[in-house]
């Protein structure tokens, strides 16, 4: 008897966030356990906002999965290895999930910012003492 499971990937599509207007692809996803990998597409096109932030949604909390600044990811712990951010924050970004499993079930969404205290300045950038 061969038994398939299946998880759905929901992603929220055409989000406007006060006159930014994120789209996310596909709206809709289902996989079985046999695909290796699920991507999922985020673009805002709004050279304005540098941060790019993954979510998971699932039946009993939401998490940030993490944070694309420019080209440079950041995971958070808990989505390190499988959970895989790409992409550039002021285009399009990607969320690849490889060796998905039953537990990955969720709803996924991106978000855009302008500044985030998650991002630190880079040494060139602090202040210098007088």
């Amino acid at each position: 008897m061969l038994v398939t499971f299946f998880f759905s990937l929901s992603v929220l599509t055409d989000v406007a966030l006060s006159l930014l207007l994120i789209q996310q692809s596909p709206k809709n996803l289902l996989r079985n356990l046999e695909q290796a990998e699920a991507l999922l597409d985020c673009y805002h096109g709004d050279n304005n906002y540098p941060l790019m932030f993954w979510y998971q949604r699932s039946q009993t909390a939401m998490d940030l999965i993490g944070t694309l600044h420019y080209e440079r990811a950041s995971m958070e712990k808990n989505f390190e290895g499988r959970f895989n951010i790409t992409g550039h924050s002021k285009g399009k970004g990607q969320l690849r999930i490889s060796k998905i499993k039953l537990a990955d079930s969720a709803a996924y969404f991106c978000a855009a910012s302008l500044h985030s205290d998650a991002v630190c300045p880079s040494p060139s950038q602090k202040a210098k003492d007088p």
